[in-house]
């Protein structure tokens, strides 16, 4: 009896170790479940930030170039905007960078240029939106028209190209991917951007001063890298083409790199002065025998403007470059 009772009891005890396991077994299942269902519902978040890769609508250009143009014009001490003189100076530089703007492909913008006041820093900036800068200390540094001409085709072709836009729109994608991966309902923002890449990829940044920040942020950090190397020779190649369109002789912008110290200027990835002026000077080369002489270049033809004489009374004494000017865009 009691051999057929302890059979009993293993059994019994057999049969219950059997349905713990089985019950245990059913329950990681369950958890591996939800934790795939986590998985690929994270995927799919992740996925849907793509849709954020789109071309920004005009207002939202616009309302990403004057917040970063503000910022700009903080970091750089303001404008020079103080006189008779300093404005009649900020007329000028006006006056030659719409000359340039429009001969671009983009003349419908409301371009605007200005002058900061940092006369530390031989520096040139822009935005999205039509917004371009130099400092106080570049001003010092060019020796005529077509020097300054050739600053500020640069920055416009940047605007042109869009390549301060490109890298909001990778802030925004990476913002979202961000929140996707960490499960994060940290702001609204996230939320936001969520919500964008459902419709159509756009932000409405005037209704939200939050949005606009933390965007503006990200483009900030984003621009601290600099253009890579191709963006930086594309906005030479198109800066030599308006130059040649409004009549300035590319060869004074090219001098005005020669002038500067170091290598390809304040980022690494720019690229060195050297490798610059050669494609400048084959630019030109390219439209001097051009086969069309419509489009051919006649070297004699093009100008080198004097800068005014008020210019350098408002600017000071021209001094050395100490650098080539640091593209912001």
């Amino acid at each position: 009896m009691r051999s057929r009772m302890g059979m009993l009891v293993a059994a019994g005890l057999g049969l219950s170790l059997t349905s713990c396991t089985q019950v245990a077994k059913g329950l990681r299942a369950a958890n591996l479940g939800e934790d795939a269902n986590r998985v690929a519902a994270a995927a799919e978040k992740v996925q849907s930030c793509d849709k954020l890769k789109v071309e920004p609508a005009i207002q939202e250009e616009y309302a990403l170039g004057s917040a970063l143009a503000i910022h700009w014009a903080q970091q750089g001490g303001g404008l020079m905007l103080s006189g008779a003189a300093e404005e009649k100076l900020n007329t000028y530089v006006n006056t030659v960078g719409r000359n340039l703007a429009m001969q671009s492909p983009r003349p419908e913008l409301r371009w605007t240029f200005g002058v900061l006041k940092d006369a530390k820093r031989f520096n040139a900036l822009s935005a999205p939106a039509g917004y371009v800068f130099v400092t106080h200390g570049l001003l010092q540094g060019v020796e005529n028209e077509a020097q300054l001409a050739g600053v500020l085709a640069h920055e416009i072709a940047h605007v042109v190209l869009k390549h301060a836009l490109h890298q909001y729109v990778s802030v925004k994608v990476s913002t979202c991917k961000g929140a996707a991966v960490t499960g994060a309902v940290v702001s609204t923002v996230a939320s936001k951007l969520k919500n964008a890449s459902l419709v159509d990829g756009r932000l409405d940044l005037d209704s939200d001063t939050g949005l606009m920040g933390e965007m503006v942020e990200g483009t900030v950090d984003a621009f601290g890298k600099g253009n890579r190397k191709d963006e930086e020779l594309a906005a030479d190649a198109l800066a030599v083409e308006l130059l040649l369109s409004a009549g300035y002789d590319p060869r004074e912008f090219s001098r005005l790199l020669e002038r500067t110290s170091g290598g390809g200027g304040f980022f690494e990835n720019h690229p060195k002065k050297e490798e610059r002026q050669e494609r400048i000077a084959d630019l030109l080369q390219a439209r001097r025998e051009n086969a069309d002489p419509l489009a051919r270049v006649d070297v004699a033809s093009l100008q080198r403007p004097a800068l005014p004489a008020s210019f350098t009374a408002t600017v000071g004494p021209g001094k050395k470059p100490t650098g080539v000017a640091k593209d912001a865009k």
